[in-house]
């Protein structure tokens, strides 16, 4: 698998594959930058490389690592050119780019004719090409870039990684409860790895080889706003009365702004109108999935949602959720009520169906 471009290039776990590919033939010696978003993977693959590089970190004939104060880009370089009788090899790590100071001259030579057996590695998440020194770094030696996975074009492989990481706490996860994870953990997988923790905390010893529930999840994951919002949607979307008034209420209760709660909702509206459409023209529900940004999130509740509802209906929302926006902004009303109204009308029984 190639390196990924210095555009964005692959999601994090497709660049930490490649670094792990490239490490099986050997690494190239000279500049090595971390870069990216993904800081999960980005840390997995930055101790990849490290253990490669030199397995004994206490050997300091081998190892110099830089980053607890300030230092110049000569004395980082002369670190990394430096070798001696003990060590043929020689690998300097600088752990945080914010102590490089300098020219970037240094670096870029080095980058252009390093020794044999030298290799400088930087961890760089964030990198201000406007700064000379950092579009040295970035342009000079090999950039790895950990981009964040898009949810909604990355979904399916951003559950898969969240699978095997509750595979490594010695439990399985349903799809429907990674879908959670990530609707409320968006691709911050250490925060999703740290909620997986919790769960394997709770279970002990799972005992039964059942995969974990979404409603487990709900439980134990933080963020109270986000899920309540979250089950808001998919009541509005599956028109359950009961459950969508119950969700808005207690939104309200924990401090939510109506108008914050409205603008959510507004994104699966929007999901739902394009959906409604493609489905009247009798799109298979695969590529409604594939078509809809983000849908992979909701799936089960947008099915339900083209389901329950005319496309008539279904395009009179948007006009609904601007007038409530107006409302919200321009009138001494009840915010409450009027976030509860939209929510009732909006999660009515269907025409001719049961009350």
């Amino acid at each position: 698998m190639p390196f990924p471009s210095r555009a964005e290039g692959p999601w994090g776990a497709a660049a930490l594959r490649a670094v792990l590919d490239r490490l099986r033939t050997g690494w190239p010696p000279g500049l090595t930058v971390l870069t990216g978003g993904d800081l999960f993977h980005l840390d997995r693959a930055q101790e990849a490389l490290l253990d490669a590089l030199g397995p004994d970190r206490s050997d300091p004939f081998r190892w110099s690592v830089f980053g607890d104060g300030a230092i110049s880009t000569g004395a980082l370089v002369g670190a990394a050119r430096s070798s001696g009788m003990f060590a043929s090899r020689r690998v300097v790590f600088l752990r945080d780019v914010s102590a490089l100071e300098g020219e970037p001259e240094p670096i870029e030579a080095y980058a252009a004719a390093p020794p044999a057996e030298s290799f400088l590695v930087v961890r760089a998440p964030k990198l201000d090409r406007k700064r000379k020194l950092h579009k040295a770094l970035a342009e000079s030696g090999l950039l790895l870039t950990f981009r964040p996975a898009d949810p909604g074009a990355e979904g399916e492989e951003l559950a898969r990684a969240i699978a095997s990481l509750a595979a490594e706490r010695g439990f399985s996860l349903a799809d429907s409860a990674a879908r959670l994870l990530v609707a409320v953990c968006g691709s911050d997988l250490h925060r999703i790895a740290r909620e997986l923790d919790k769960t394997a905390a709770w279970l002990g010893d799972p005992g039964s080889k059942a995969a974990v529930s979404a409603e487990t999840i709900r439980d134990l994951v933080a963020g109270a706003a986000l899920l309540t919002g979250w089950e808001l949607a998919d009541a509005v979307l599956a028109r359950d009365r009961e459950r969508g008034l119950a969700a808005a209420r207690a939104l309200a209760d924990a401090g939510e702004e109506p108008i914050r709660v409205v603008g959510g909702l507004a994104y699966r509206v929007r999901a739902l109108v394009q959906a409604r459409a493609m489905a009247e023209r009798r799109a298979r529900p695969d590529d409604i999935l594939r078509a809809v940004r983000g849908a992979w999130f909701f799936r089960d509740a947008l099915q339900a949602g083209i389901a329950r509802r005319t496309l008539e209906e279904t395009l009179a929302m948007p006009g609904r959720l601007l007038a409530v926006d107006r409302a919200l902004k321009s009138r001494s009303i009840d915010r409450r009520a009027l976030l509860e109204v939209l929510v009732a009308d909006w999660t009515a029984p269907e025409a001719g169906g049961p009350r």
